[in-house]
């Protein structure tokens, strides 16, 4: 999110496939993680932060660019709980 934007790899790169997975969260952490309810407020005070980075210390493209992502996250997190509150 933060910082300049990394080159594209080389064509012909390929990620080798991991030797071994592991989960350190259980399901239910995850889904209780991943949760509108748990995200929204998270990534509310993320795009404040970013805000407040912006206007109080660097007005950059690369800020620019990381409060545009963060405010497409907190909009997609906002109508997924807009969502959960039409299921009554």
């Amino acid at each position: 999110m933060n910082g300049k934007i990394p080159p594209l790899p080389e064509a012909n790169f390929t990620l080798p496939y991991p030797a071994q997975q592991v989960q350190v969260m259980s399901e239910r952490e995850l889904a209780d993680k991943l949760s509108p309810e748990q995200r929204l407020p998270r990534q509310a005070d993320h795009y404040a932060a970013i805000v407040g980075h912006f206007l109080a210390i660097k007005n950059s493209s690369e800020v620019s660019r990381a409060m545009d992502a963060h405010f497409d996250r907190l909009q997609l997190y906002h109508s997924q709980m807009l969502k959960l509150a039409t299921k009554d």
